[in-house]
């Protein structure tokens, strides 16, 4: 054999047997074996690659022909792991559509490193076995090139029927007219009247039906009743009927319900009814599930889904606990037991009876048209209005509330930095409002804080009784305080404000960074723990505590600081590409102009906002539309766009400030509070909340999680009180 040849065979000898060394060690130690089949597999395919890396390293021809095999079979393997991941690309494209974008980047992000790990190094070996040289001396190996392209036609053949065969196409939506005449005709069925003419509905095609209306009353589903027909027009007819019927409703009952219609737009399949898919297959709070037809059929619409509050409880993947998103599969399965037949997802265009006649329902919410400043107000003033419903008599708050339910979980106690921060929000909602209650209740929720929490940390006054003591909770206490006393001038809270400064300052590193956690058993600093939030609440403490107490040491801090915060914080590799939880660093630096001027605090906080602005949803997915997010499988959460909005409203004031006010950023914030506003809890989306007097107002954790905490409304009337001064 020529020098090429040898040459060859000994280096793809030496690359075979580590790649087979390296893939049976870490398969049989670290891979664990919950599918034994797999890792057998697996360790067979890399003992495989040492017996061959010995032929190669004697030049013989059957480890030549032992190269191919398996250079053909590590091939096969990494194209099959590919083609799985490709095709969980196209299965998510085909039914969350844009929702569905971040998750199929994902899949696409992890098919292009499997193929790097697990095909790369086979099809390199394939190239360098089958060159012509090698050929020449070793054998004829045309049967390697038909397998080698047969391999990778796998995906290219079975792309296309997993995305259109899973891709729904539903009928168009019908007209606002016809959805106010199907609620005149239902309406009037319950209350006994003669039905009014729905010239609307005839002739408008019913989908592939049939057609649900389910009364709702005080979050209780009183009946569901379906109608089908050749047209809109008989299956309303059909459904009037049934209710009118109905033997279970008395007439007290029907005048209190509120009518909701589901109309079948498409149905379409599942590719198996494996937990993994069905988790996977319904647009949270837009499709539904249903197996049977007629008498027998069961179905889970979207409102029985957001009731059940089974989107994100239960984990993805056995073993996965962290990884929540997607419907409960095991619920929904056992759910729809009892009805023969395959399990079939449904698209539904949804409306719902209201007050201003039939709104259109999207995941639980309706339509709100945009109010600007002074609809952010109004917002703020009734997440307010829904606080002051958590407050205690004894100036603690219900932590949590349930709205599906109308219960409530938790006290203050389980947050002292969460009820401070409904002292700060109360105070700017009395600044904003001129409304006693709203100072009443800052003042009772402060006294709490100074009976209950405030301890000794050594020589200082530190917020918590717990053998160690966090610096956020001070940090924010001390906010909370000194925003009372800004804004109401009143100097109930200074004593106890000033020695928190103190606290706050002692806890300063040398280069402007904090420690986090003061033993209290101990009476000292624990220098290890980093705490989210801690130093750049700190910041904002003492510049704060500057602005009210007039103290230099205060400010030289806060600049200390917010020099840290905005440059060696990230000053590691990864920092130079990211940013982290810094909205309490751009609120800071708004509120130290003019006393600290540096560009540099707007330039970190311009550059957080684009940071963070490539995370926001735009008008191509109205119900998302405002919110942060990074794919619809995890429906965005209310907290986050206005942890975020405040961050972006303080950044565009501070470039008002520097003679530079960026509309970008405007436009960013406006987008955001109007998401906030448009999913806030109110008379004509509430209709599933069980107490929606009580719940109006509320700011919910999303759409399809209605659970309701202090700290969720607080930093959502700061953003939209932000917003306002825009």
């Amino acid at each position: 054999m020529g020098d090429f040849v040898s040459r060859t065979l000994r280096t793809w000898a030496w690359v075979a047997g580590c790649h087979g060394l390296i893939i049976g060690t870490v398969v049989a130690v670290l891979v664990p074996w919950k599918t034994p089949w797999v890792n057998g597999t697996l360790i067979v395919y890399g003992a495989a690659q040492l017996v061959m890396a010995v032929g190669l390293w004697r030049k013989a021809r059957w480890g030549w022909r032992l190269g191919l095999v398996t250079g053909l079979v590590g091939l096969l393997l990494g194209v099959l792991v590919v083609t799985g991941l490709l095709l969980s690309w196209l299965y998510l494209r085909a039914v969350y559509g844009p929702f569905g974008y971040g998750g199929a980047i994902v899949c696409l992000l992890f098919a292009a490193v499997a193929f790097q790990v697990l095909g790369l190094v086979p099809a390199l070996q394939l190239r360098a076995l089958l060159r012509r040289e090698l050929r020449a001396q070793l054998g004829p190996a045309k049967w390697t090139w038909r397998a080698f392209w047969l391999v990778l036609l796998i995906p290219v053949v079975l792309a296309p029927p997993c995305y259109f065969g899973f891709r729904l196409s539903p009928v168009d939506p019908i007209p606002p007219e016809a959805r106010d005449q199907s609620i005149a005709v239902l309406r009037a069925a319950l209350d006994g009247d003669e039905r009014p003419a729905a010239p609307a509905l005839v002739g408008q095609p019913l989908g592939p039906g049939p057609l649900y209306v389910t009364l709702w009353a005080r979050g209780r589903r009183l009946a569901r009743v379906t109608g089908t027909g050749a047209d809109l027009a008989q299956a309303v007819d059909q459904a009037a009927q049934a209710l009118s019927d109905h033997p279970q409703l008395a007439k007290r009952r029907r005048r209190s319900t509120r009518i909701k219609l589901d109309r079948v737009v498409a149905v379409g399949a599942l590719p198996s009814e494996h937990p993994l898919f069905v988790a996977l297959a319904v647009v949270p709070g837009q499709d539904g599930l249903r197996r049977g037809s007629g008498a027998s059929e069961r179905q889970l619409l979207p409102d029985d889904l957001i009731v059940s509050s089974r989107f994100g409880s239960a984990p993805l993947l056995p073993g996965l606990k962290e990884v929540r998103i997607g419907l409960d599969a095991h619920w929904a399965l056992k759910r729809l037991q009892g009805a023969e037949g395959p399990l079939q997802r449904l698209a539904l265009e949804s409306w719902v009876e209201s007050d201003h006649g039939a709104l259109a329902v999207v995941m639980g919410n309706t339509p709100l048209d945009p109010a600007g400043a002074a609809g952010f107000v109004e917002a703020a003033e009734q997440a307010g209005q829904c606080l002051l419903r958590q407050l205690r008599k004894d100036g603690r708050f219900n932590y949590q509330y349930a709205a599906l339910r109308d219960h409530h979980w938790g006290t203050s106690d389980e947050s002292l930095p969460r009820h401070a921060g409904t002292v700060y929000g109360f105070a700017q909602l009395y600044a904003h409002t001129g409304n006693n209650r709203f100072r009443r209740a800052a003042t009772r929720a402060g006294q709490w804080l100074e009976r209950r929490a405030i301890g000794r940390c050594g020589s200082h006054r530190c917020v918590g009784t717990e053998p160690r003591a966090k610096l956020g909770s001070s940090a924010l206490t001390l906010i909370a305080m000194l925003e009372y006393q800004h804004l109401t001038d009143s100097q109930r809270f200074a004593t106890t404000a000033k020695a928190l400064a103190e606290f706050v300052l002692a806890m300063q590193r040398p280069g402007g960074d904090f420690h986090h956690v003061f033993d209290r058993e101990g009476a000292v600093v624990d220098p290890e723990p980093t705490l989210m939030f801690a130093s750049e609440q700190a910041a904002l403490g003492l510049l704060m505590a500057h602005q009210e107490f007039g103290e230099q040491r205060f400010l030289a801090g806060a600049e200390q600081a917010m020099n840290y915060l905005t440059g060696p914080k990230y000053d590691y590799f990864l920092g130079w590409f990211s940013y982290g939880a810094d909205h309490w660093t751009c609120i800071a630096a708004e509120r130290a102009w003019p006393r600290l001027k540096a560009r540099r605090y707007l330039d970190f906080c311009k550059g957080y906002a684009a940071f963070v602005g490539q995370l926001q949803f735009d008008d191509s997915q109205p119900a998302f539309a405002g919110h942060y997010g990074f794919t619809g499988l995890m429906v965005p959460q209310a907290p986050a766009t206005a942890g975020f909005t405040e961050a972006i409203v303080s950044t565009f004031l501070l470039s008002r400030h520097h003679g530079q006010p960026d509309e970008t950023l405007r436009v960013q914030a406006n987008g955001a509070l109007e998401a906030l506003r448009r999913d806030q809890l109110r008379a004509d989306n509430s209709y599933l909340a069980r107490n929606p007097r009580r719940a109006n107002g509320g700011i919910r954790r999303s759409l399809v999680q209605q659970d309701i905490r202090v700290d969720f409304l607080q930093h959502s009337i700061s953003a939209l009180l932000g917003g306002a001064q825009l």
